[in-house]
């Protein structure tokens, strides 16, 4: 049995983030985790994992399966594994998807927002159905490959993020899958991913909604790659997804493009106890429109297609179960701002501060 528990609070100089958080404080992000595992033979293992999340606007406060599964190895030998997983189940997305809700596995309060979406969250978190994996161990490092596939877990996340704060249908997903292959040396010194995930939705309108039934699709492509040293770290992860909107009518015209994001960080462990980071991510809404002028013809402003965000944060561990983090981003542009918590974008502002803190246990 473990568990976790987060609390965080935030205030931006403008725009809003988990809540009011512009020019006031929001404790708008809190995540309390409880998960169980058990082992009644050898190769058989029953995992599962209840989340309570609040997140602003976003997600008023709900209690959610955040996976459920059993787990059984087919073949399993001192270098070779190969098994099979069904319920609810992880999507291996990046090298930080799989664990994102413990805040103890990352570097930052915030991950890097052009990949790690928290307004697209619960879509890329798991899905229900099945996973096959592979495991191999031998002197030149450690190979994992990841195949899952299965009904991800479609919400009012998304639905507001894509088509706006005013729609009132509901969004059904469809069956997807999600694949990763994955290869450490050194014993995780060196770490290299290769990640693939292809979504699909369906939006049924009701009567007074002003766009039609429509299908969303998502095919995001992550390339990763980090160095972990004994007290400096170095990681770069780059997205490139295709997206494709259609059949939602003339006031939500039938689109293809394509989103792009990257981002570089580096770590220092001062000492045993401390430990800073700094990240530059960049984010893209769409490769052919880099700078907004296609957005702004539509009356909204060119900062909702970009945003470069600096970020700089302090982790100190008081105690092997407790940790303090604080952390301040340098942001321009407003691509990945949860659009709930700012449901009118012409109030938002291009050039903004973010400051963030964060106490997180867990046993």
């Amino acid at each position: 049995m473990h568990g976790f528990l987060t609390q965080a609070v935030f205030h931006s100089s403008d725009n809003n983030i988990y809540g009011q958080s512009d020019d006031g404080l929001s404790p708008g992000l809190t995540e309390i985790g409880l998960n169980l595992s058990y082992r009644p033979i050898d190769r058989l293992r029953i995992a599962a994992q209840g989340l309570f999340r609040r997140a602003g606007d976003v997600d008023p406060g709900s209690l959610r399966l955040d996976y459920g599964l059993v787990d059984l190895s087919l073949i399993e030998f001192e270098s070779l594994r190969v098994g099979l997983r069904g319920g609810r189940v992880k999507i291996p997305y990046g090298l930080y998807n799989e664990t994102r809700d413990v805040s103890f596995t990352h570097p930052g309060i915030l991950l890097a927002q052009g990949i790690y979406f928290d307004r697209s969250r619960s879509l890329f978190m798991s899905v229900d159905g099945g996973a096959v994996y592979f495991d191999h161990t031998n002197e030149w490092g450690d190979l994992s490959y990841k195949l899952v596939f299965g009904l991800p877990q479609a919400d009012n996340e998304i639905m507001t993020a894509v088509l706006g704060p005013f729609s009132q249908g509901e969004l059904n997903s469809k069956p997807g899958f999600a694949t990763q292959l994955n290869y450490e040396m050194m014993g995780g010194r060196y770490v290299f991913a290769v990640s693939y995930v292809d979504l699909e939705l369906h939006y049924g309108p009701v009567q007074t909604d002003s766009i039609n039934a429509g299908r969303l699709s998502f095919r995001p492509l992550v390339v990763s790659a980090q160095y972990n040293g004994e007290k400096f770290g170095l990681t770069g992860e780059y997205l490139y997804q295709w997206n494709r909107f259609s059949g939602f009518g003339q006031s939500f015209p039938d689109k293809a493009s394509a989103t792009e994001s990257w981002y570089v960080e580096s770590t220092y462990r001062f000492i045993p106890q401390l430990q800073g980071a700094i990240r530059y991510n960049v984010l893209y809404i769409d490769t052919h429109d880099k700078q907004g002028s296609r957005v702004g013809l539509l009356g909204v402003p060119d900062h909702v297609a970009y945003a470069k965000d600096w970020m700089v944060s302090m982790r100190w561990d008081v105690t092997p179960s407790w940790m303090l983090r604080a952390e301040y981003h340098r942001i321009e542009g407003t691509a990945w701002m949860p659009s709930a918590d700012n449901p009118d974008p012409n109030s938002t502002q291009k050039y903004w501060d973010l400051y963030g803190l964060q106490l997180s246990y867990r046993f």
